[in-house]
């Protein structure tokens, strides 16, 4: 009775709201609902196993086109979901409720401050994005379907307002929304691509600026619009109590009563080869390790945002994200290390002060962590700087191994470069894996794109085997799934043509025990091989 009682007295309330205001309502009740399933998912993984498998193989890895430059591809889930939201917004701002032109352009100014509401979760969409247990890239790509999907409604409510019956009069008010609006088109201007790449460092600052600046202009515009203005007050709510979250967060790993701030070292990793036209200058690539003042449990597929000061304040005091390559524990406490190459802004600067110790802060650790030690074959496919990504891993499965406290039995890691010097970026850190793999779980194949030489195998079992051809993924495969037992993981941080090919392979082979993961950081294809920081930052973002 009491049940029905408050389920009669929800739909009572649903029924005075505005559309808006149901649209909201019921958006929270799915994201609520979803946080439910999800746990619930996580408890019975299990159990989930030998169903989700169709669900995964027909709607989650397979593209529904090919990759098209500039515009990328999608998955078939990922076109459903992103279709169906963006025809909710469509019937709710120009059918259901809407009488008159007036109403539409009202409608879709209230709409969008909806949308916005989750966009303003603090200084750092990777937070957000930890606490939801959500991929990155779930994260950034829902980041920016809400913000296009905002920044039209806002577009669609001023042309309305300029072109309606009544003459558009100067008052503060409208020039609050001249102003919001203009700042919303030019985060929509600069978030294209091309720009983002070209002009990383300048795109945050101004995407930070302009955000403000509309934030600011649109409390001004909707301050007297009550439906409006409560969605707003939610989401200025919303970001106090992250922001809060966030700086807590950062004080914490960064001061620690009675041990020194932390230091980062940047170190030139290899010299080019005078025959390698790929690496151009002395320090292209370098290793940045860094001492931190308060310690905790390094896992595989965790980032840091990394700070130093000493590089300027517009560059130095952004954090910038890079991948956790490595990690090792001292007399002094806990170092990680990153791998990173040198190109503009914050990278360009800090290649200034190689071997020298700078005072340095760092946000995080971030990211999302792959079970990989619950599967019995585990393959790994990377590309260039990929390896990076897949390094962790190696190392949890090896130590997980030696301790009885993984099932997997083969790794497979299948590595990509261009020249033969390249292999130098990870060697130490490889020498330091391959001594460990006592059991030799471990199985390396590097392919080198330097044609004309013989094959060669190292280790006392043949292990390590350096092919001069590029891999083929369909023939490795089908060798694998023909003969692995248990459960099998397919792993990639790889260049997006291998990376197409792997899932398009992996997909056509789907059955209950097998398994893909796209690693968060996936090197470019623009300079295979090469870490771009401005693809990881990209990548990493938030």
């Amino acid at each position: 009775m009491l049940f029905s009682s408050f389920v009669r007295s929800g739909v009572s309330k649903l029924g005075d709201m505005d559309i808006p205001s149901r649209y909201c309502f019921i958006f929270g009740c799915i994201f609520a609902l979803w946080l439910l399933l999800r746990a619930i998912y996580r408890a019975f993984t299990s159990e989930w196993l030998s169903t989700s498998f169709w669900f995964l193989k027909h709607f989650t890895y397979p593209h529904i086109f090919p990759r098209v430059p500039l515009v990328g591809t999608a998955t078939r889930l990922k076109v459903m979901l992103v279709s169906g939201y963006l025809i909710t917004n469509i019937l709710l701002v120009t059918v259901i409720g809407v009488k008159s032109r007036s109403d539409m352009g009202t409608r879709a100014a209230t709409m969008s401050i909806v949308n916005l509401i989750p966009l303003l979760c603090g200084p750092r969409l990777s937070l957000m994005t930890e606490m939801l247990g959500i991929t990155l890239r779930t994260s950034i790509g829902s980041h920016q379907w809400l913000g296009r999907t905002a920044v039209a409604e806002v577009l669609l409510h001023t042309i309305i307002s300029l072109t309606g019956s009544q003459s558009f009069v100067w008052t503060s008010i409208n020039a609050s929304g001249v102003v919001a609006s203009s700042a919303v088109g030019l985060i929509l201007l600069f978030s294209f691509r091309v720009g983002r790449r070209l002009f990383y460092e300048w795109f945050l600052n101004l995407h930070l600026l302009l955000s403000v600046t509309a934030l600011i202009a649109i409390g001004r515009h909707v301050f007297s619009k009550k439906p409006a203005q409560i969605f707003l007050q939610i989401g200025i709510c919303l970001w106090v109590v992250m922001t809060t979250l966030h700086w807590f967060l950062f004080a914490f790993r960064n001061f620690a009563i009675g041990r020194p701030f932390a230091t980062a070292v940047a170190t030139r990793l290899s010299i080019p080869y005078p025959s390698d036209k790929s690496l151009v200058g002395p320090s292209n690539v370098f290793q940045i390790d860094i001492t931190v003042p308060r310690k905790w449990k390094v896992r595989a597929g965790q980032y840091v945002f990394l700070s130093i000061p000493k590089l300027g304040v517009l560059v130095g005091l952004r954090g910038h994200p890079f991948m956790i390559s490595w990690w090792d524990w001292s007399q002094k406490g806990l170092t990680i290390s990153l791998l990173v190459k040198s190109r503009m802004g914050f990278t360009g600067q800090l290649d200034r002060y190689t071997n020298t110790e700078l005072l340095a802060f760092i946000d995080g650790p971030y990211g999302i962590q792959h079970n990989f030690g619950e599967y019995g074959t585990v393959i790994m496919f990377a590309t260039g700087v990929g390896i990076a990504g897949h390094i962790p891993y190696l190392k949890d499965l090896i130590s997980g191994y030696n301790n009885c406290q993984v099932r997997t039995r083969r790794i497979l890691l299948i590595w990509q470069i261009n020249k033969e010097s390249q292999e130098q970026w990870v060697k130490s850190w490889m020498d330091d894996l391959l001594d460990s793999d006592t059991g030799y779980i471990l199985e390396v194949r590097l392919h080198v794109l330097d044609y004309g030489k013989k094959d060669l195998e190292y280790g006392n079992h043949s292990k390590i085997k350096k092919i001069f051809t590029p891999p083929n993924v369909v023939e490795v495969l089908e060798t694998e799934f023909g003969s692995h037992r248990g459960k099998m993981m397919v792993s990639q941080c790889a260049d997006r043509v291998m990376a197409d090919r792997v899932r398009r392979e992996v997909q056509r082979r789907m059955n209950k025990r097998v398994r893909l993961v796209e690693l968060d950081f996936q090197p470019s294809l623009r300079e295979t091989g090469w870490p771009s920081s401005n693809d990881i930052e990209f990548k990493c973002r938030g």
